[in-house]
């Protein structure tokens, strides 16, 4: 019972621990003050709006919409209207913003990532590496963005409630779901043995089914789904980069909840199952 107790712990505890490594203390503390602010969102300029970007002002007004609560007011602006207020110190400490760049921003940022923070400071509060950007990836991002800010340093209680909550619900709801895996991610041991090791319902399917139930909020799907940590980037001999570690979590379509993570890495195996499994144990 204490080897399934702590594996429990650490297929949680991989996801928190990690999620919170682009917050440090300093960065803690404009959590408190971003909170309090109204927040901007900066859209793309139209000529900006192709490729992946083609829908990112739909799929982030919606999603932003849809699921942001953290802020009291949200106001959707242009990248000309927010280097108005940028450039008006005053001004910008009246707002939090939220924008996406594609490129790296030293030591700020990574490429492909959803930022936000305090108006007037150049360095961001958080930031979440986004590389694709339909409306379920948006809505995840979002939520993931959302939930950093609102464990800030607390993740270690936090973490102990939830893995306690997680365990029940998949004691009390498991076999009523349908767990969605990645079939582009998915093991050749995995399609062999997961009937053997896993008594409940699954499917293996596409990207897209799986964000289609993210969109519709389905109440009957956990999916599992790449977490990529992205630290900022930094500086040493004249080269700058930003290291990026995968986990795979297991999220509630519904709420986008994480229930449980799995492990690190691209493909989705037994491991992984068994992991899962695990947690239900607690």
């Amino acid at each position: 019972m204490k080897k399934l107790i702590l594996l429990a712990t650490i297929a949680f505890t991989c996801y928190s621990v990690n999620a919170q490594m682009g917050i440090n203390k300093k960065s803690a503390r404009d959590v408190e003050t971003l909170k309090e602010r109204p927040l901007l969102v900066v859209l793309m300029d139209e000529d900006e709006q192709h490729g992946k970007m083609k829908n990112y002002n739909e799929n982030i007004q919606q999603a932003i919409n849809d699921i942001w609560t953290f802020s009291p007011s949200i106001r959707f602006i242009t990248k000309e209207e927010w280097k108005t207020v940028y450039k008006d110190k005053d001004e910008a400490k009246k707002y939090a913003h939220l924008y996406y760049t594609e490129k790296m921003l030293q030591a700020n940022a990574p490429n492909n990532c959803l930022l936000i923070g305090l108006a007037e400071k150049k360095v961001v509060t958080h930031f979440v590496f986004t590389p694709d950007l339909g409306l379920a990836d948006l809505m995840l991002s979002v939520t993931n963005l959302q939930k950093d800010l609102e464990i800030g340093n607390n993740y270690k209680k936090i973490v102990k409630e939830q893995v306690k909550l997680s365990s029940k619900f998949l004691k009390d709801s498991l076999e009523h779901k349908i767990l969605y895996i990645d079939e582009g991610f998915v093991s050749k041991k995995l399609l062999k043995g997961i009937h053997d090791i896993y008594d409940y319902q699954y499917e293996i399917v596409s990207k897209e089914e799986i964000d289609d139930a993210i969109v519709a909020k389905d109440p009957k799907i956990l999916f599992i789904r790449h977490f990529i940590k992205a630290q900022r980037p930094t500086t040493q001999n004249g080269t700058t980069e930003s290291m990026h570690f995968a986990l795979k979590l297991v999220y509630n379509a519904s709420n986008l909840e994480v229930i449980s993570g799995t492990g690190a890495g691209a493909e989705i195996d037994i491991k992984d199952i068994e992991m899962f499994i695990r947690l239900i144990n607690y």
